[in-house]
């Protein structure tokens, strides 16, 4: 007596397929997170002349891996005519000046996210 399974053999190419695109699907749901944590730290960031918000994005590292960043990157703010280099003091505050995080509760909010944006591009790719 022998079993034979139809469309086993489509099924393992398929599982092989999904399988050998698992880190760009990650890569792709951590893009996706990235720009999500971007947008909502531009939404929390208080503006004065906006310069800090526009400063705000995501980068890759050399060994491939997404930072977010804000500060720097060429932005200019135009009452000093200096790059963007406060994030820090504005995030954590000052003896002078209070508190206003808005990257902490923007990556806080979308980390939760993380599973459920990896999972649907993995769902995704199984219904390709």
């Amino acid at each position: 007596m022998s079993v034979e399974i139809a469309g086993s053999a489509e099924l393992t190419a398929r599982l092989e397929n999904l399988a050998s695109r698992i880190d760009e699907l990650s890569d792709e749901a951590l893009i996706e997170l990235a720009e999500q944590i971007v947008d909502d730290a531009k939404a929390l960031c208080p503006v004065d002349t906006g310069s800090l918000r526009r400063s705000i994005r995501y980068e890759r590292d050399p060994d491939g891996s997404i930072v977010i960043a804000a500060g720097g990157g060429g932005v200019v703010n135009p009452r000093t005519r200096r790059e963007v280099d406060y994030a820090a003091y504005v995030e954590f505050g000052t003896g002078r000046s209070p508190a206003q995080p808005f990257l902490q509760p923007a990556l806080e909010k979308n980390l939760l996210n993380l599973e459920a944006v990896l999972s649907g591009k993995i769902e995704e790719a199984v219904r390709e």
